[in-house]
């Protein structure tokens, strides 16, 4: 027989069934009803890592494992599956994350999925459960990474505010854009279409729509900014760009484009522009301030100077209407619409003393708070302009008065010398007694009028230098009214003046602690000056009376008044009252100042009243006990 009579060898079914078994790319286990192992087959071996000889397959195979007690497979409810296989249902079972780790092989986690089918005898009795094994490991390690790549990009996307999406050729979205969806939280049912364009600012759509359109008619790249709304809805400035994708007809098939946030550099930008525009507004009214400046100080008069404020704050803010009222008492407001927006400004003295206010009313568009800071300087340059000007007003009057009294001055002491030196040659020439007499009583008063003008020049020196210094000592008030009628009477008995002196009881015998000759000294002053200035055949009282814990002296006269413009600078020094032609009434103008600084001296006050010329004055000094 040749060989091509033998017939090739053929398997016995046993070892078909066996090496399909172990050759099958799929890892298959073999269950008994119970859950233990019978047998696995290669690909089982490796996908688990479990192989014979090993010591965990002895474990698996050698009944010392049972998939229904497994731990793992309990817990994610796949023995639950593996109980309706072993009841003779064939069934899918989920994929599940298992650790053979747990068991002791070093093999790493794996997905898999499952079948579990029952194997059945001719009688319908489940023998064996076949538990066929797919690793789908790869693949949800692909599907893991996916997402995470997806959720990174959405997060990079957020992060940076770049919005990347695809458009038709018209504008109108047709696919999916998850990544403007992300950004505006609009859905895409929503965004669909030309949708998308609800997302954009109001202001911004036309102008968004035009260059999209501008740039579908060029089939060119569209570039425009606009104000894009994010999903919490606030208004972020974009940079956008497209790029037209053209098909093999050359037309345009779709537009890939991308937003750019740039929100923050448009906002500091526009916080530059304001900045540099605001500075150079302030620069220039800075500039007009410092000419407003350059102006009111070379003015000295305060009409000149109201009437410059007034201009250069008009021309400075752009106002209608510009008021500056002198003095502490607020005046009534103009006759304007009660609508009307003011702008007021208190002028504040160096010392704090408000000496007016500066109005602004009726500026078209209102008043801004570069406006108010303006008038509130020139509010302080005027302030000081005042002030120097009632400085140097006040100078020009006091070196007024020191003229007149220099001249005062040189009159009163040249006075004396005719008679003196008249009377000196009736000495030398004459022998009589008679004559020597009259003579040395002539040279005896004109002396002692002389020695009085000396003392009180010495006091004006003693008083502006501050050297005054009280010799106190307590003394009966009687005794002080008394020296100093004594030393006043005789004036007014030269000027047939009717005295009278009012000492209340209590008052008379009262105590006070004061320096006698200086206290005398203000009472004869005040007497005196109410001799020299009332008429001949006036009259004049003196009243002492207690005022609480003060002392209180009146010297009244029905003589020639104070006018009202004179009264409040009575007490200044050098300041005196209209002098008559002949220059009778006499004095340098100085007394009522040193009564005014010896009554302070002594914690006192002194004041003076009149109502007017021709009304006669009253002289009031209060003293503590």
């Amino acid at each position: 027989m040749t060989q091509q009579d033998h017939p090739p060898p053929q398997a016995t079914p046993d070892v078909r069934f066996r090496e399909l078994f172990e050759q099958a790319p799929v890892s298959i286990q073999i269950l008994d009803p119970r859950g233990f192992t019978l047998r696995v087959n290669q690909a089982w071996q490796d996908l688990w890592h479990i192989h014979a000889g090993g010591d965990l397959y002895a474990l698996v195979l050698g009944g010392g494992y049972n998939v229904l007690e497994d731990r793992q497979l309990l817990k994610c409810g796949v023995v639950d599956f593996l109980r309706r296989a072993i009841a003779g249902e064939s069934v899918e079972i989920p994929a599940i994350h298992y650790d053979v780790g747990v068991l002791g092989a070093s093999s790493r986690k794996r997905w898999v999925t499952a079948r579990a089918h029952p194997i059945e005898d001719g009688e319908g009795r489940i023998l064996e459960v076949m538990l066929m094994h797919e690793d789908i490991t790869d693949r949800i390690e692909a599907e893991a990474a996916l997402r995470v790549r997806e959720e990174r990009f959405r997060s990079l996307v957020m992060a940076t505010a770049q919005v990347i999406w695809t458009v038709g050729p018209d504008g109108g979205i047709v696919e999916e854009s998850s990544s403007w969806c992300a950004f505006t939280g609009q859905d895409m049912q929503a965004a669909k279409g030309h949708g998308w364009l609800e997302a954009i600012h109001p202001d911004d759509r036309a102008r968004t729509m035009a260059a999209f359109q501008r740039a579908v008619a060029e089939a060119g790249v569209y570039e425009t900014e606009y104000r894009l709304r994010r999903h919490d809805g606030e208004y972020r400035w974009t940079a956008v760009k497209g790029v037209p994708i053209l098909g093999n007809d050359r037309a345009v098939r779709e537009w890939i484009g991308a937003n750019r946030d740039i929100h923050d550099i448009v906002m500091a930008q526009t916080e530059l522009a304001g900045r540099l525009e605001r500075e150079q507004r302030q620069a220039l009214l800075l500039a007009k301030v410092a000419g407003a400046t350059r102006a009111l100080h070379t003015l000295v008069s305060a009409a000149e100077i109201r009437d410059a404020l007034v201009r250069e704050a008009s021309a400075i803010i752009g106002v209608e209407h510009v008021r500056i009222t002198l003095g502490p008492e607020p005046q009534p407001h103009p006759d304007v619409s009660p609508d009307a927006e003011w702008l007021s400004v208190p002028l504040v003295s160096r010392k704090g003393r408000q000496i007016g206010i500066l109005e602004a009313w009726d500026k078209p568009g209102g008043f801004s708070e570069d406006d108010e800071a303006i008038l509130v300087q020139l509010g302080a340059i005027a302030t000081n302009g005042f002030e120097n000007a009632r400085l140097y007003e006040s100078l020009r009057e006091q070196d007024r008065r020191k003229d007149e009294f220099l001249a005062m001055l040189a009159h009163e002491l040249r006075n004396p010398l005719a008679p003196i030196s008249a009377a000196a040659d009736v000495l030398r020439i004459s022998s009589s007694p008679a004559h020597i007499k009259r003579s040395s009583e002539v040279i005896g008063r004109q002396v002692k009028h002389m020695t009085a003008l000396v003392n009180d020049l010495l006091d004006v020196s003693r008083v502006t230098r501050g050297l005054i210094k009280l010799e106190r000592r307590r003394v009966v008030v009687n005794s002080l009214v008394a020296s100093a009628v004594e030393q006043s009477r005789p004036l007014m008995e030269t000027h047939g003046h009717a005295f009278v002196a009012e000492v209340a009881p209590e008052a008379a015998s009262a105590r006070v602690d004061v320096d006698p000759t200086r206290l005398v000294q203000v009472l004869t002053n005040l007497l005196n000056n109410a001799a020299k200035y009332t008429p001949r055949g006036g009259t004049i009282s003196l009243r002492v009376t207690l005022d609480g814990a003060r002392l209180r002296f009146c010297i009244v006269d029905d003589g020639i008044g104070i006018d009202a413009a004179l009264l409040p600078h009575v007490f200044d020094l050098f300041t005196q009252a209209e002098r008559t032609p002949d220059r009778s009434q006499g004095g340098l103008g100085i007394g009522l100042a040193l009564v005014r600084t010896l009554v302070t001296l002594h914690g006192g006050e002194v004041h003076a009243h009149s109502e007017g010329s021709g009304s006669g004055c009253t002289f009031t000094v209060w003293l503590p006990l």
